[in-house]
Order: C-alpha cells, then sequence, then structure tokens
C-alpha cells in the first residue's frame, strides 16, 4: 500500500468538468421571460428536457423552436438526441467548437447532401465591453491599472447557430429549430437570460413561415442587431482620441507613455476592422440566398433590412479609417514637437557655447606656463570679449530673421474671400464668371427663354449645365 502511486487527476478549463451543469433555455411565450429554463448536469436530464420541448411544440405549434445552450459537454449530443435528429453530428461539435476555437464561421449550408440540411454559422458579436455589462443592469469590472485598455477579446461575444426549417424536431417535423449556442461566461448568462429571448420573442415577423434561406438570414440580423453595435465601437475610439488629443496638448503624462497608447489603438483599428469586413462579407454571403427563394418572398422586408446593413458596415469601414489616420497624424505631431523641443535644447546648449567658448579659449592662453603676465590682465580681456559674446548671441538672430524677411519676403499673407468668386443660393454660376461673347444680361434673356421652351425639349440637369458653363469659362481663361 505504501508503494502504490496515486494518480492525479486531470483538471478541465473552469466551467467545463464533466459535472458542470449546462444552462439551457427553450423559448416560449406563455412565460413572463419568454423561455423555461433548465440546469443539465448530464444525459439523464435527456427525459426532462424532451418534456419542455414537447410541451412548447404543443401548445405553440406556429412558433419556430428556439432554444439556446450556453456551455458544453462531452455528452451534449446524446441530450439533444432526445429530440432532434442529428444526421450529420454537426450540432455538438458546432458547440465544441464556438466554446474551444477562436475562429468563425459564414453562414453556410451543412456539405452533406440530404432531404433535411441545416445551416450553421459562428460569428463574433462586438459592442463595447462595458456595454454588455450597463445592459443588464450591472457595473463593468474595475481593472486592476488605472489607464489599461480593453483587449479585443472583451468586444467579442461568440454566437454559434444550428438552424434549420423542417425535419429536426421529432415531435413535430414541420416546426422551424434553431439552436443558439454561447460560451459559459457571465456576460452570456446575462445576456441571454435577460435580453435576448424578449427580444427575439418582441418581433411580430416571428412566427412567419420561412424556408431556410430566410429563416438563417432573419436569426442572423436579429443577433447581429441585438448583440453588434459599430456606432458604440466608434464613439468609444472618439472618445479615447479626444483624451489623447488633450494629453498630448497638456502633455499630462511622459511622450512615450502616450505614443505608446496611441499605438495600441492603431492596432485595436486593424482588429477591430477584421471583425467588421467578416460582418460585411456574412451579409453579403447571405443576401445572394435572395435569388434562390420563390418570387413572392424576394419581396420581404428582410431583404431590405440586410441592404441597409451592408451599407452601414461599409459607412463604419470608412469611419474606422478615419480615426486610424486621426490617430497616427496624432503620433506624428508627437514625433514633430519631440524634434521640435530636442532643437530648441540644442539652440540653449549652442547659445551657451557661444558665451563661454572665448572665455575658455583665453583662460588656456593664460594658463601657458612661460606666460608671466598679471592675473588682472585675464579679467580685463575676458569681459570686454564676455559682453560681445552677449551681443553677439542676441543681435545675430535678429539680424538673420530680418535679412531673410528682406530677402525673401517672409511674410504671413491672408487672402480674403470675394463674394463674385461663388456661386450664390439659387444660382448656377458665380458672379464673376462671364461668358465669351455673352453679357450677364443677354445670358439671363437666354435661359428665360430656354425655360420658356422647356416643354418641347428634354430639360438639361442643373449640374451638368453648371459643369458645362464652367468648362468653357476654364478653357477660355475666366474662371
Amino acid at each position: 500500500m505504501a508503494g502504490r502511486r496515486r494518480h492525479a487527476r486531470r483538471r478541465s478549463p473552469p466551467g467545463y468538468g464533466y459535472d458542470a451543469p449546462i444552462t439551457i433555455r427553450i423559448g416560449s411565450r406563455r412565460s413572463a421571460n419568454r423561455y423555461h429554463e433548465m440546469q443539465a448536469t448530464g444525459p439523464r436530464d435527456a427525459g426532462r428536457f424532451a418534456r419542455l420541448v414537447d410541451d412548447q411544440v404543443r401548445m405553440h405549434p406556429d412558433d419556430p423552436l428556439m432554444i439556446s445552450i450556453n456551455g458544453h459537454q462531452n455528452w451534449l449530443s446524446e441530450l439533444l438526441g432526445a429530440c432532434f435528429e442529428d444526421y450529420w453530428e454537426g450540432i455538438s461539435e458546432l458547440s465544441r467548437e464556438l466554446q474551444f476555437a477562436g475562429t468563425a464561421q459564414f453562414p453556410e449550408k451543412a456539405s452533406m447532401a440530404g432531404q433535411y440540411v441545416p445551416w450553421t454559422f459562428i460569428t463574433d458579436q462586438m459592442n463595447v465591453p462595458e456595454v454588455y455589462y450597463w445592459s443588464v443592469g450591472m457595473e463593468p469590472p474595475e481593472s486592476d491599472e488605472e489607464r489599461s485598455m480593453p483587449v479585443i477579446e472583451q468586444y467579442r461575444m461568440r454566437v454559434g447557430v444550428w438552424s434549420l426549417g423542417r425535419g429536426a424536431c421529432r415531435f413535430d417535423r414541420g416546426v422551424s429549430t434553431t439552436l443558439i449556442f454561447t460560451r459559459n461566461t457571465p456576460v452570456a448568462e446575462h445576456v441571454v437570460g435577460e435580453i435576448m429571448f424578449p427580444y427575439l420573442y418582441a418581433n411580430q415577423d416571428l412566427s412567419q413561415p420561412r424556408g431556410d434561406e430566410e429563416g438563417i438570414c432573419f436569426i442572423f440580423i436579429r443577433l447581429y442587431w441585438l448583440l453588434t453595435d459599430w456606432q458604440n465601437i466608434l464613439r468609444a475610439l472618439i472618445t479615447r482620441l479626444d483624451e489623447a488629443e488633450i494629453n498630448s496638448h497638456g502633455q499630462q503624462f511622459p511622450v512615450k507613455l502616450r505614443t505608446r497608447t496611441m499605438h495600441i489603438e492603431v492596432d485595436r483599428i486593424h482588429e477591430l476592422k477584421d471583425y467588421l469586413r467578416f460582418h460585411s462579407r456574412s451579409f453579403k454571403k447571405l443576401k445572394k440566398l435572395q435569388t434562390d427563394v420563390p418570387v413572392p418572398e424576394q419581396k420581404d422586408p428582410l431583404w431590405d433590412d440586410m441592404d441597409d446593413s451592408i451599407d452601414d458596415l461599409e459607412q463604419f469601414d470608412s469611419k474606422l479609417d478615419s480615426l486610424k489616420e486621426r490617430f497616427n497624424n496624432l503620433l506624428d505631431l508627437e514625433f514633430n514637437i519631440q524634434n521640435a523641443e530636442q532643437s530648441d535644447d540644442s539652440s540653449f546648449l549652442t547659445t551657451v557655447a557661444t558665451l563661454f567658448l572665448p572665455i575658455s579659449y583665453l583662460a588656456s592662453v593664460f594658463g601657458i606656463t612661460t606666460i608671466t603676465w598679471p592675473a588682472i590682465y585675464y579679467l580685463y580681456v575676458a569681459l570686454p570679449i564676455l559682453v560681445l559674446s552677449c551681443i553677439f548671441v542676441f543681435v545675430y538672430p535678429i539680424t538673420v530673421r530680418r535679412y531673410q524677411k528682406a530677402r525673401y519676403g517672409l511674410e504671413s499673407t491672408k487672402i480674403t474671400l470675394r463674394p463674385r468668386d461663388f456661386t450664390m443660393l439659387g444660382k448656377e454660376l458665380p458672379d464673376g464668371v462671364d461668358l465669351p461673347g455673352e453679357s450677364r444680361t443677354s445670358r439671363l434673356k437666354n435661359r428665360a427663354q430656354r425655360h420658356s421652351v422647356g416643354e418641347k425639349a428634354a430639360p438639361r440637369s442643373r449640374s451638368r449645365a453648371r459643369s458645362q458653363s464652367r468648362l468653357r469659362g476654364e478653357k477660355d481663361g475666366s474662371y
């Protein structure tokens, strides 16, 4: 017994032990919080899970079956197998990839062909880290460092979806089934438990019959609108940019700290753009499915919402580029200020050397041992040279500036804007433009004649008339 070696138990990641429970929520309209919740600790809970799903399908046959699973265990496939047909053996693998991998997955159909083939995707929803807590009435955790910045992982909320229009549920093959997977984190737990189900069931179009293509588009855009807000991210970046500008102008912190902070911000923008491009590409891939649905269903407002989301993402991408450029400009300003300060320091050292170098030379001369002059002679010679050095230091810069001003005309010139150079409201050309061979009175008269015969000929657009008139003025040299 004494020689028997005790084996150490292999530890699982926090929250992913074999006995760690999985929180499962089955959406339901009859519940106050729009779902029924259960804690599954193993395959033995499959019967209880099946009863909840069966009750929901029988009570609300027109509603799609929506289930959220917060966590992953190896026995998850056995639990789900009590209610769903998993011919593709992909439901549990999707949950595993969501929990333990860092890659995303575009919305796509399963590779294997069959009568019923599900749609799946894994996406990183992006928002300001504090918003996830504020939205559920919680305060964000305080950071250990006073000026620490949130890492990119705190912006992400990973969500995986397994969706099938029909054929998945064992109790009713015609019910649309959607499984939503999230990581076992406090943020995901609060968001799913307090916000997601009421938000999804508040949509009046939830019960509208949809095919597989429309169904995956609907759940993708609804989760995107709920969890992702690039406008919030832009506001946070603008706030930090304003903070960086204030610290730069006031020099509140050492320049190394300021430049390092701005470099981190630029790197953060590059990372955010990668996620934004993934969202944009996902929407564009889903938008192509519009041609696969029947013609009457192509008029669904869902497709217009997807077009609007694509346009918004393009604007957000442009705004991120603008913010990145502003951060880079601020970095250049910091380096220019440092160079200017170093130049001022060098100028000061040059001034000091100009003052004391002649005196030092005299001291070396009087220090020669073969010279027996009295010491008072050094004072008689050094004082006039010191006075001349001071005069030279103060007079030389002024003389150089005056010479450059007289030689090169270094003056600040300000050009005053004139009204005749600009187009007034309601007019097509500036008052200073004169067309060749035509006075202003005749031009106005001809314009009135063109408007009077506008019914006989197609009118020319204002922008085209203006551009052609300006082009003639530029060729003639009068504009």
